[in-house]
Order: C-alpha cells, then sequence, then structure tokens
C-alpha cells in the first residue's frame, strides 16, 4: 500500500546527506537558511502544473519546504510543486 498525494502536492524521498569529511559541523541558527536540498520524485498529486516533472527525477528544494511523516518503515516528505526550485540533470551532483 502507498500514500497518493493530493493536489499539488509532491512527494520526495530526500538524498542522503554527504558524510562529514571535515569534522566541523556549523549549526544552523535562526534565521540562517540553509542551503537546498535534493531527492527523488516518487508520487505526484493530479493538480501539479509543471508536466515536466516525473517519477524518479532528482529536483532541488529547500529544507523549510515540505513536512516529513513516518510512514511503513521509511520516512514520506511531501512538499508543494512550488516549493521545487529545479531539476537535476543527469551526472550532476549537488553538495
Amino acid at each position: 500500500r502507498m500514500i497518493k498525494p493530493l493536489g499539488k502536492r509532491i512527494f520526495i524521498e530526500k538524498d542522503k546527506a554527504p558524510e562529514n569529511e571535515a569534522g566541523i559541523i556549523l549549526p544552523k541558527t535562526e534565521g540562517m537558511f540553509a542551503p537546498p536540498y535534493s531527492g527523488i520524485i516518487t508520487g505526484i498529486g493530479t493538480d501539479v502544473e509543471d508536466t515536466d516533472y516525473a517519477l524518479g527525477m532528482r529536483v532541488l528544494f529547500h529544507d523549510s519546504a515540505g513536512t516529513e511523516v513516518p510512514y511503513n518503515n521509511s520516512i514520506v516528505f511531501f512538499i508543494y510543486e512550488s516549493d521545487i526550485c529545479g531539476i537535476i540533470e543527469n551526472n550532476i551532483v549537488v553538495s
């Protein structure tokens, strides 16, 4: 059984954060913006207007956009269509 996105919502499987190689972690403070995050589209709502979006596509979005929900031993992350910042072309690495 799968959860189906409604309206203009898009479900995303977030990419794993890269391993910390430098040994320094700077916490995000209130008022600071985090860098964009990336993930793979796993569900598209019926009212999403942009026909460029497709299942399996990698996209960029900010961490403040969306909600994580535990489901079936995994995390479903959903955002609105307007929260997507860009589409990641093949073979491009975002870090």
